[in-house]
């Protein structure tokens, strides 16, 4: 059973931003959570995005490209704002310094709810990354570990799918969306959708590979009774009420 959602409005009540969706890498939150941010943001919420690698180790494109993809992608969503933590592509250790530039932005902006990859994944960097996020997420909450911001903890964690399916909480509705998600994808033009056959071809650079995210994302839509959608999974139960059951 499958919760279909089109808003978390119940969780979103924040003064800075309402949520921030953390990245191993710059396209990663385009490719597995896109449809979500632009509903949330065309729903009037305040979104952010961090990243906490620059993607260096991309077999296509450098650092000059995928900064100017990454802030193309960001201005097709209508996120307000978006940060990168340059951390070492590659070496996303889970050690305090990491941790402490992953609390710094979490008590900075203070959202309700923070989404992150789901621990299990192909890619070692979206593993790294799950477990770095969560503990930091938790650490932000410590008063005696000090940052230039006071101490806070984001109410709810969501992860979000990458290459393997995850168990699913919930599934949102990115019907209205979708397009708009795959407009965003496009932006990082070294990497997906590419027809350039002089660079050297990767998993996600070949047609194959948005073949593969439209089908799951209308898989997923399936499961809801709707055209397209994007999975999420929490450790922590969802509050139902009477007012919000026949709502879902």
């Amino acid at each position: 059973m499958h919760l279909i959602v089109t808003s978390i409005s119940v969780y979103l009540q924040m003064k800075n931003l309402d949520a921030i969706f953390f990245s191993a890498h710059p396209d990663d939150v385009e490719l597995s959570a896109g449809g979500t941010v632009i509903a949330l943001v065309k729903a009037g919420y305040k979104i952010g995005i961090v990243d906490l690698t620059q993607g260096e180790l991309s077999t296509r494109g450098n650092l000059k490209s995928r900064a100017i993809e990454t802030k193309n992608a960001t201005k097709v969503m209508g996120i307000h704002a978006r940060e990168n933590l340059k951390i070492q592509d590659g070496n996303i250790e889970n050690n305090e310094k990491n941790r402490k530039k992953i609390i710094e932005v979490v008590r900075k902006y203070r959202p309700k709810i923070v989404f992150a990859p789901y621990p299990k994944d192909r890619h070692p960097d979206h593993i790294n990354a799950s477990n770095l996020l969560r503990e930091s997420f938790f650490y932000a909450g410590l008063s005696k570990i000090k940052t230039k911001s006071p101490s806070y903890r984001p109410s709810k964690v969501f992860y979000y799918a990458q290459h393997f399916d995850i168990p699913t909480s919930f599934i949102f509705d990115i019907s209205e969306t979708y397009e708009q998600k795959i407009e965003a994808v496009k932006c990082y033009k070294t990497q997906f959708f590419t027809d350039d056959k002089k660079g050297p071809q990767t998993y996600i650079s070949g047609k194959s590979f948005g073949d593969n995210l439209e089908a799951r994302s209308i898989q997923w839509g399936f499961q809801i009774g709707a055209k397209y959608g994007e999975p999420f999974f929490t450790e922590s139960d969802l509050k139902i009420t009477a007012d919000t059951l026949f709502k879902i």
